[in-house]
C-alpha cells in the first residue's frame, strides 16, 4: 500500500514519520486479513471505494477524511518485542494528542494494541517488522462515520476480548465525541506534527538505532516488488 511505501523509502533515517488525513475513503486490510469474511465488497464496489493491504497486521479498518493516521518507521535494538514497541508507540501518540488536550490524557491501551478510551475503541495500530526495522502505523477516528463504517465493514472474525460481542456503531468512539473542542481532523493533524516528534524520541529514547545498512537490501527489494505490482487493490484482484 501506497502508505507503506511512503515510510519505507525513509528507511535511511533512525526515524521518520509522516501524518496525513485521507482525501478519500478507503478500506484497509491487514496483511492477513481475508476481503471475502471482513469486507462488504459489494457495498465498497457500489460506493467505489477501494480495498487495499497494508504490510503490518491488525484488523480491517476504514480510512476516510475524518480519520487522522500516523505512519512511523524507526530502527529499534530489539528485532522482536512487538508488543513493548506498540505501548511506547501507542503511549507517544496519547501523549501528543494530551499535549493539547488534556482530556485525551485519559487514553489507553486495550486489546492486542487499540487505543481507547474506556473500553471504546478511538483508534487501531498495526505493526510490520523487518528484522530491526520497524512501520507502525495508527488510524485515528477524529469524526466517526458509524453508517459508513457499518455498510462497508463485516463484524471481524477475531476480535479482542473486551469488545465483548458489539457492533461496530456500539465498539467505536472518535476524538469528537470525547473532546467537544475538536472540530476537525485538521486539528488533530496540527497537534500531532507539534508534539508527535518529541513525544515519539521520549518514549523511544535508548531503543533507537542507527539504521542497520546489512538490512537495507530486504527494505529495498520491498519497495521495488509493490512498484512492480500491475493490481494495486485488492477489490481489483477479485
Amino acid at each position: 500500500m501506497w502508505i507503506d511505501d511512503q515510510i519505507l523509502r525513509r528507511h535511511d533515517k533512525r526515524i521518520h514519520s509522516e501524518i496525513f488525513i485521507p482525501e478519500e475513503t478507503m478500506v484497509v486490510l491487514g496483511s492477513g486479513n481475508d476481503p471475502q469474511t471482513e469486507v462488504n465488497l459489494e457495498a465498497c464496489s457500489l460506493r467505489s471505494i477501494q480495498v487495499l493491504r497494508r504490510y503490518g497486521g491488525g484488523g480491517t479498518v476504514v480510512l476516510y477524511p475524518g480519520c487522522v493516521v500516523v505512519s512511523t518507521g524507526c530502527w529499534v535494538k530489539d528485532p522482536f518485542k512487538n508488543n513493548f514497541y506498540f505501548k511506547l508507540l501507542n503511549d507517544a501518540v496519547r501523549d501528543a494528542l494530551a499535549a493539547k488536550w488534556t482530556s485525551l490524557s485519559g487514553l489507553s491501551q486495550a486489546g492486542i494494541s487499540d487505543i481507547v478510551m474506556g473500553e471504546k475503541k478511538v483508534a487501531g495500530t498495526s505493526m510490520f517488522r523487518s528484522r530491526n526495522y520497524l512501520l507502525y502505523q495508527a488510524s485515528i477516528l477524529v469524526g466517526l462515520d458509524r453508517t459508513l463504517v457499518n455498510s462497508v465493514l463485516r463484524h471481524p472474525t477475531k476480535e479482542p476480548d473486551y469488545r465483548k460481542g458489539r457492533s461496530h456503531a456500539d465498539f467505536l468512539t472518535s476524538l469528537m465525541e470525547i473532546e467537544q473542542t475538536i472540530k476537525s481532523a485538521a486539528l488533530v493533524k496540527d497537534a500531532l506534527e507539534n508534539h508527535l516528534e518529541e513525544n515519539l524520541l521520549k518514549h523511544l529514547a535508548d531503543q533507537l538505532i542507527d539504521p542497520v545498512t546489512s538490512q537495507m537490501p530486504a527494505l529495498q527489494a520491498r519497495i521495488v516488488r509493490a512498484e512492480e505490482e500491475s493490481q494495486t487493490t485488492v477489490s481489483n484482484s477479485l
